[in-house]
């Protein structure tokens, strides 16, 4: 017997603007809207905003409950500028859950709890202003059994307003955003910026150090410059070399200076297209100073004799950027690759495409010592100098995990680091109990055995 599929001949699809779903998830809520503001709707303004107040109020109704540090400190800023909070008469307020665990130092994981308020309107009265401020956030809302076709996590907020208010509502709104974490913000998504603007972290060369810190760090001074002399006000950087020297660790440095707005492109990523490259690059000339950066160039477009291969973004749309059709005044671009023979003449010998284009080498026996003492500074003396004497050609990458594999062996024997844990770290790869040479797309060890007569 033949089951006929239950799915209609026809199918209807209503696509609905933005206003529209505003009205339709504001209806219920009309009049008490209006009796906060003290006027009617049509004298307000909505603001779409990537803020959401409401998760203060989500956090006091569940005192008591830990909550994510980041959540935490984000909603103590609004806290600082929210004077009292009301609901609409009636609601039962919803609020998205989900428990995670936070790591502590010498303890168990914290088990905590990231909470997102759904979509019940919220009255919140700022500091500063004498009416209220509506806080919303509206769903995109899929048919049951759908699925969706963004994430489920696409909502909007907005901020409902009177108009006096407006203005002074994003102002406020900015110092919060001031406050809180930054991030790394791609096309579709932003991931939170891990550590501080701090050259400290790196270990540079000589030349490395004047062609990129001292550069980068001027580039904020130099404006009026630049503008005497009829050039540019904008920076291009190539950073190439073997993994594991610095690339990205420099790139992490640059995108956590406090003026600076980050944005990265994926490049070698099968769904980016060339609109999604113009769009990201006008947006960061809206947001200067803004840094654009271009990881593995030489994989998203290597060279196939003179041909240079391409995905869904074109070179063309590259270059074009490059040359200032995308890149405006204000804005730095930071590309990296591995080898940049690989790359098309039209990246590297075209001036003003990149400025600087900077190697970073395997480091030499005065940055290995300085990078050693840097991790831990009992590492000296003449038997220091043999681990520096048997790392020649380590990467910087390879040098730490020589340090946290002596690291794990002093841990097992509940003592401190010394420079002979270090020393058989090496020994250890020689022996071949560690390869040092797995990839070159990922450094690290691969314990294999415990050879004979390792000291104890």
């Amino acid at each position: 017997m033949s089951i006929k599929p239950n799915i209609p001949e026809k199918l209807q699809i209503r696509l609905t603007s933005s206003v529209e779903s505003i009205l339709a998830s504001l209806q219920p809520y009309a009049k008490w809207i209006e009796q906060m503001l003290d006027a009617p709707l049509s004298e307000s303004v909505t603001l779409d905003v990537d803020a959401n107040p409401a998760d203060v109020v989500a956090e006091e109704l569940l005192h008591g409950l830990p909550v994510v540090s980041a959540t935490r400190a984000r909603n103590s800023n609004w806290r600082a500028l929210i004077e009292d909070w009301t609901l609409p008469p009636g609601v039962s307020p919803r609020i998205a859950a989900s428990l995670q665990r936070e790591r502590k130092p010498s303890a168990a994981p914290l088990p905590v709890w990231e909470l997102d308020w759904q979509d019940s309107p919220v009255a919140f009265r700022l500091r500063g202003l004498s009416r209220h401020v509506i806080s919303v956030k509206v769903p995109l809302v899929f048919p049951p059994g759908d699925m969706p076709i963004l994430p489920p996590s696409s909502d909007q907020h907005w901020f409902i307003a009177h108009r006096e208010d407006a203005a002074k509502v994003l102002l406020l709104k900015e110092q919060v955003q001031d406050q809180t974490e930054r991030y790394l913000e791609t096309m579709y998504s932003r991931t939170r910026l891990q550590g501080r603007y701090d050259w400290d972290a790196v270990v540079l060369d000589a030349t490395t150090r004047r062609m990129v810190r001292t550069d980068f760090e001027l580039f904020f001074q130099r404006e009026d410059w630049f503008r005497q002399h009829n050039l540019p006000y904008r920076r291009g950087y190539l950073f190439w070399g073997p993994p594991g020297n610095g690339k990205s660790a420099t790139l992490r440095v640059m995108a956590a200076h406090p003026y600076i707005r980050p944005y990265a492109l994926d490049l070698s990523d099968a769904e980016e297209k060339s609109s999604d490259v113009l769009h990201l690059f006008q947006k960061a000339a809206e947001n200067t100073p803004a840094l654009v950066i271009l990881e593995d160039l030489d994989r998203a477009f290597p060279t196939e004799g003179k041909r240079t291969q391409e995905g869904r973004v074109s070179f063309q749309t590259l270059l074009n950027c490059l040359d200032g059709v995308g890149t405006h005044d204000g804005v730095i671009v930071v590309a990296t690759a591995n080898d940049p023979t690989c790359l098309d003449p039209a990246i590297l010998k075209r001036p003003g495409r990149f400025d600087r284009v900077v190697q970073f080498r395997n480091p030499d026996a005065d940055l290995r010592r300085e990078y050693y003492r840097r991790l831990s500074p009992i590492l000296t003396g003449e038997q220091f100098e043999i681990v520096i004497e048997e790392t020649e050609g380590f990467s910087f990458a390879q040098l730490r995990e020589t340090y946290i594999l002596g690291a794990q062996s002093a841990f097992e024997h509940g003592r401190e680091i010394t420079v002979e844990d270090v020393v058989e770290a090496i020994a250890l790869q020689a022996a071949g109990a560690y390869d040092l040479k797995t990839s070159v797309a990922a450094s690290g060890f691969v314990r294999h055995s415990e050879p004979s007569g390792s000291r104890k």
